[in-house]
């Protein structure tokens, strides 16, 4: 380097050291001297503390004053009412550094305006709302300082503004910052609006991905009940009153959403998948003077209580079984959704199956139910065959017409195959004329039916491939989709007209208060929903 130049710097260096030096005791002065007028007197526009040092002082009375220098303005402010709100320059008041002794800290990376926006928060109680390009700077200010208070109010207003156009962006500044509530914050509206925004989830890692799963199913979930079939009309009063999702809560039901269509009849089977619920099916519309059923699909999200149409299926479906598996739905039997009739001996069965990609709000046909040699048995009350799911198997469980024999099938979700599962479940074992609910828990997968003088539960251990005994219970006509959580199963009765429990343990037997609707053929799932 050139001696003339590197003398020169050094020269630089000093003047600017002496000039901040001689600011600070320039400043010391004038406020012994009562020559900085008072912050009362100081009618200031929101960019006038940018010209004035008057309003870039903070003093209240102590004996620390000392001079900090940001991005591009200086402010002098007193150390002790720093060190009440920022970790930093508490740290700062008790150690004995240079900047201590001194009495000049130079924060160059930290934004002025950040800074005077946290010293009024501080000092005047005014938070002043930063716009939204001064943001980042805010949040990074703040959270260099650890003034944990600010910064709280400062994500308080990103929580306000976060968009998908911002979101990424500002999930990044936290990742360079290592802020942690910054991250909560973008992460708490990335999860809250999950399958709205599947462009910028693509982005994130499968970790990321699965701990924003994880952010929707926080807190107590609710116990809810919707209609999924209505075949009254508009002169029946509970017509209306149907069109409601409900939920358990506080001795009672309420309505929490209203379906997302008109109709008085419908058809629908319900799944919920990632704290989303999911209704697939279709209802009655009037088109050129006469009454079609149209195929629909609608998703609610409990955390916006918004709801969002979605693909509908590739076939007019009717009473088929859905149930998620590996992030995927999958929809399992059912017949023509047109027909609104009892289903008798000439009832075709649909043997295609469908699976839905959330991500990409796209049906496709997988392997078929492989009924080759034999067919299930339908019904008008109940979904058969049923389904449920044991990852990544979805099991099938339905009834053999000519046997009565109970047979369960497995599809492989990842090979796209099915097998079945044996032995059957015969007469001789016991006796099922009807099938109300099949569920899975561990490797148990558990069968409720009935005859005519009882309801009957049993189990299928899929590791050993035994049935479990039977179990007999008070004779109920259950109706509709059931829910396994834990030990108990929950279904609609008709005869209680409301949600009763099973407990597999105790075989005991409780319902729930009344529903606002007479029971007809209800779903009963659970959602984490704030109440």
């Amino acid at each position: 380097m050139n001696p003339l130049r590197k003398c020169l710097g050094k020269l630089l260096e000093w003047i600017g050291m002496w000039m901040k030096c001689g600011l600070m005791r320039l400043c010391r002065v004038f406020a012994k001297a009562g020559a900085l007028p008072s912050r009362a007197s100081c009618q200031s526009t929101p960019e006038e503390w940018t010209s004035s040092m008057a309003l870039r002082t903070y003093d209240v009375g102590g004996q620390s004053m000392v001079t900090v220098q940001t991005s591009t303005h200086t402010f002098y402010v007193d150390l002790e009412g720093l060190s009440d709100c920022s970790q930093y320059f508490r740290a700062l008041s008790q150690s004995g550094m240079k900047e201590t002794e001194d009495r000049l800290v130079c924060l160059d990376h930290v934004s002025s305006s950040a800074f005077y926006g946290l010293l009024e928060f501080y000092f005047h109680h005014t938070f002043r709302t930063p716009p939204e390009e001064e943001l980042g700077p805010h949040i990074q200010a703040s959270s260099y300082l650890l003034a944990e208070t600010f910064l709280s109010k400062c994500l308080s207003v990103l929580a306000d503004v976060l968009k998908p156009e911002n979101c990424l962006s500002y999930l990044s500044l936290a990742q360079e910052i290592c802020c942690v509530e910054l991250r909560s914050t973008v992460f708490t509206y990335l999860s809250r609006n999950l399958l709205e925004l599947p462009h910028v989830i693509r982005c994130l890692t499968d970790q990321e991905r699965e701990e924003l799963i994880q952010l929707r199913m926080q807190g107590k979930p609710h116990l809810c009940s919707l209609r999924k079939e209505n075949l009254t009309t508009w002169g029946d009063p509970t017509t209306e009153r149907a069109r409601h999702v409900f939920a358990q809560h506080g001795g009672g039901w309420r309505p929490i959403t209203e379906f997302p269509f008109t109709a008085d009849k419908w058809s629908f089977s319900a799944v919920v998948m990632y704290n989303y619920l999911y209704i697939i099916g279709g209802y009655r519309t009037l088109e050129r003077r006469s009454w079609h059923f149209k195929m629909a699909a609608f998703r609610y999200n409990p955390l916006t209580r918004e709801w969002a149409d979605i693909a509908p299926l590739i076939k007019r479906r009717r009473h088929f079984s859905a149930v998620s598996c590996q992030g995927r739905i999958y929809a399992v039997g059912g017949w023509y959704l047109d027909s609104l009739l009892s289903p008798d001996s000439n009832t075709a069965l649909h043997t295609a199956v469908e699976c839905y990609n959330p991500w990409e709000d796209t049906w496709r046909f997988v392997s078929s139910l492989p009924l080759t040699d034999f067919q299930f048995s339908v019904s008008l009350s109940h979904d058969v065959p049923l389904t449920t799911s044991l990852a990544p198997w979805l099991l099938v469980l339905g009834s053999i017409q000519r046997t009565g024999e109970k047979v369960l099938l497995q599809y492989h979700t990842e090979e796209d195959s099915w097998s079945e599962l044996r032995p059957p479940l015969t007469r001789a074992h016991v006796h099922l004329p009807v099938l109300y609910f099949l569920g899975a828990s561990a490797d148990r997968l558990l069968v409720v039916g009935g005859d005519n003088s009882h309801n009957v539960m049993t189990s299928f251990c899929v590791r050993s491939q035994q049935w479990g005994p039977v179990h007999r219970l008070p004779k109920t006509a259950l109706v509709g989709q059931g829910t396994l959580v834990g030990q108990q199963v929950l279904m609609a009765s008709l005869e209680h007209n409301t949600v009763v429990t099973m407990d597999q343990q105790s075989l005991s037997f409780t319902t729930f208060p009344p529903l606002p609707t007479s029971v007809c053929y209800e779903a009963v799932f659970y959602l984490h929903i704030f109440l």
